[in-house]
């Protein structure tokens, strides 16, 4: 099989569970958002996570 007939026959293996192309954005932002989320949440328990040392300083 040359690489030709693989651009011309995209679907080679993906014949079940096909997702439409519209959830690929969705996915990508649901993903990013969880990041975001999950960063700020790792960050603030990091920074505040010792509430007795404030008075070190």
């Amino acid at each position: 099989m040359s690489s030709h007939d693989f651009i011309d026959n995209p679907k080679i293996g993906h014949s079940k569970l096909c997702l439409p192309v519209i959830f690929v954005p969705v996915v990508m932002f649901a993903v990013l958002l969880l990041g975001i989320i999950a960063s700020k949440v790792y960050v603030d328990a990091v920074l505040y996570s010792d509430q007795g040392e404030e008075g070190v300083e």
